[in-house]
């Protein structure tokens, strides 16, 4: 009778030495980042943002993650700008240039102005220039919103069509083409003699498909993340565009934040762009063999009928869109 008492204290004794399972069989980070987009599940918005969080929770051993949410769930572009001022969003990825909705952002209105930018390491140049961080150290002082870092490059802003091949501005006139909601693109298409239609992305493949516009502007990726190879049948690499993707976080969640977890935060953004961007030059092969194996022809427009075409729209910006010069010292970066 001792003996089996002896053993069943003894039982007991190491159960209670043993942890507690949690919920789901793991522990529960001590930080989670909800990062917000309006870019439909396969864009490159998510697949980065995804990457961000792969390599925070590996930096913080576990104790930082991040939920991501897309397809415009939490609203549109205005809104979620607006929420991450609030301090009701923690996070948001989006184009750089897609500032624009804030008034605070209008001096980056110019690095959507076509060909501004002739390859992608132009656009690294900027990225790595004082100019860049002045231009969003103001951003950041007039919104309260961080701007955490560069998040991967994006393919160069073309064109797509359901019926008509385009290979000048001419070709374009009476089109109606799917914009996003941003003047500098709208003006362009506008001087190219195409209809803009603004239409909101996670809508832009029913628009396509029903006629409501004839083609979209966007690049390499998103038409084959998206399937818009089902409804257009050209694509023109007009390539009028080169930005890439950026993460923002809202200055009262970075605020919260120790200085241990904000270093995390910055180096994993930092992982996650690099891994991005070495991944870069193969994805877009890739992207392009799938368009042309999904029936897409690939149409080699007139560039410089292009460019010449928007030089007016440009030149009729200079000193008042941005502050006069500008154009000419972030065109002429080396």
């Amino acid at each position: 009778m001792r003996r089996n008492l002896f053993r069943l204290a003894l039982t007991l004794a190491v159960l209670v030495m043993l942890p507690l399972p949690f919920a789901g069989g793991a522990k529960a980070a001590d930080v989670t980042l909800k990062i917000a987009h309006v870019a439909p599940p396969t864009a490159s918005f998510q697949i980065n943002a995804e990457r961000f969080g792969k390599h925070l929770k590996e930096m913080s051993g576990g104790t930082m993650e991040v939920e991501v949410i897309g397809g415009g769930a939490l609203g549109n572009l205005v809104q979620l700008w607006a929420q991450l001022r609030a301090g009701t969003l923690d996070m948001h990825v989006i184009d750089i240039g897609a500032m624009l909705p804030m008034k605070e952002a209008r001096n980056f209105f110019i690095i959507v102005m076509p060909y501004l930018f002739r390859d992608q390491t132009h656009w690294h140049t900027f990225l790595a220039s004082d100019t860049f961080k002045d231009m969003m150290g103001k951003v950041e002082e007039g919104t309260g919103i961080k701007f955490v870092g560069p998040l991967g490059d994006r393919p160069p802003r073309a064109l797509t069509t359901k019926n008509t091949p385009v290979k000048t501005p001419a070709d374009l006139k009476g089109l109606k083409v799917r914009t996003p909601l941003n003047p500098a693109i709208t003006g362009v298409f506008k001087a190219w003699g195409a209809s803009p239609t603004p239409v909101k992305a996670s809508e832009l493949y029913s628009a396509l498909q029903s006629g409501l516009v004839d083609g979209q502007d966007n690049g390499i990726a998103a038409v084959v993340q998206a399937a818009y190879y089902e409804v257009q049948k050209y694509y023109m690499p007009i390539d009028y565009m080169r930005t890439g993707i950026g993460l923002w976080m809202s200055g009262t969640r970075w605020a919260s934040l120790t200085d241990q977890q904000k270093g995390w935060v910055m180096a994993a953004a930092t992982a996650a762009n690099k891994e991005a961007n070495d991944a870069f030059p193969q994805e877009y092969e890739t992207w392009m063999a799938t368009a042309k194996a999904k029936g897409m022809e690939i149409v080699q427009p007139d560039i410089e009928a292009f460019r010449a075409a928007a030089q007016p729209m440009i030149q009729g910006m200079e000193g008042k869109a941005w502050p006069a010069g500008l154009y000419d010292k972030i065109h002429g970066m080396k």
